[in-house]
């Protein structure tokens, strides 16, 4: 039985976090834009999006070892990366277009997932969530072992839950799945649906429809299957993080909040849910608490990239420029092959080079 991608965290979710009215500019844009008014309207400006993922074992944790995630446009390569010790993995500087997200792994089944970045949209971020689903032969050479290293402890119980439901339900199910593995979505939402429509009560599917809905920017429907998911499993702290995106996407702010703070009462040591909250609080101009929150995220996840950048945004926005050159000079270093290094190298210069203007300048 296949099973899919799972928690749309992020799913995942799809986040995109718009600056405020004259607020500081976006990271994606510092570089063409830090020696201007940054008080510029935004839409003058190109827009850049991004990809950011979270790999796991469907409702388990990371997998134990590192992931390779490829980027692929027209059915070419662009780039690929390592997912950190998270699972997470993250493609940046992308213009709009239709993406797929590709792992071909030994251990797990082939994942090939729709990824798109709109154009109409300023600095969006897409964020997916990719649950892997372990090989056959990988299975059963786990089966036999009383407590299998890096197993998934809850692919028997998926197995089990599954069980319980009619046999068209389930069926329709595993066909969304093979639908959203073959980058087919709308069959996927179809599929899903039909599958809740024989068992309104079937979890996964509803999961996986919000991550579909997700994908195709529909937000509201997204918003309801997730609700949907917490309803039916409130123990689960991806389905809060999943509403929470949703709610910024949608301009809801108080409802995000309250998502995002029930799923990191779930969840306090999530990375991903500390960077959501961060990114909330960016965009709700609490500033303190953004940086508290972005350094926490790091703090779990020291390979993570993305709370590195948002802090980077953050420090721009107060104006703190050496404290952004210092979070721009670690992250360089840290992650020297990343993609989005070059524009990070890039705004590093220029404000190496705004600081010793200012040194020399006669008093």
């Amino acid at each position: 039985m296949g099973l899919s991608r799972g928690q749309a965290l992020y799913s995942w979710w799809y986040c995109v976090i718009l600056p405020k009215p004259r607020a500081a500019i976006s990271f994606l844009f510092a570089c063409a834009l830090l020696c201007t008014n940054l008080g510029r309207p935004a839409h003058a400006q190109e827009s850049a999006g991004n990809i950011v993922g979270h790999v796991h074992i469907l409702r388990g944790d990371a997998p134990p070892q590192r992931i390779l995630v490829s980027l692929k446009l027209r059915g070419a390569e662009m780039d690929s990366v390592y997912t950190d010790s998270q699972g997470t993995f993250g493609f940046h500087n992308l213009p709009g277009n239709l993406y797929y997200v590709d792992i071909n792994d030994e251990h797990y089944e082939q994942v090939h997932q729709e990824a798109v970045i709109s154009s109409s949209v300023l600095s969006p971020t897409l964020f997916l969530d990719i649950s892997l689903e372990p090989k056959r032969s990988a299975q059963a050479a786990t089966a036999t072992q009383a407590s299998p290293s890096g197993a998934n402890p809850g692919m028997a119980d998926v197995r089990e839950y599954l069980s319980h439901f009619p046999k068209q339900a389930t069926k329709e199910f595993e066909k969304g799945v093979q639908a959203d593995k073959s980058g087919q979505t709308d069959n996927a939402v179809k599929h899903y649906t039909k599958a809740i429509q024989i068992s309104p009560d079937l979890y996964y599917a509803h999961n996986n429809l919000g991550s579909d809905y997700l994908s195709q920017s529909k937000f509201a429907p997204a918003r309801a299957e997730f609700e949907k998911v917490i309803e039916l499993n409130q123990s689960d702290a991806a389905g809060y993080f999943n509403l929470g995106n949703v709610c910024m996407l949608m301009g809801q702010m108080s409802d995000a909040q309250r998502s995002l703070d029930e799923g990191i009462r779930r969840q306090p040591d999530s990375a991903l849910g500390q960077f959501l909250m961060g990114s909330l609080n960016l965009r709700l101009g609490k500033l303190a608490e953004a940086e508290r929150d972005l350094r926490r995220a790091i703090q779990l996840s020291p390979e993570m990239t993305q709370p590195r950048l948002q802090l980077v945004n953050l420090y721009l926005q107060q104006g703190r420029k050496q404290d952004a050159a210092t979070a721009l000079r670690a992250f360089v270093d840290a992650f020297p092959d990343n993609g989005f290094s070059p524009k990070a190298r890039q705004l590093l210069q220029q404000l190496d080079g705004q600081a010793k203007a200012a040194t020399s300048r006669p008093q």
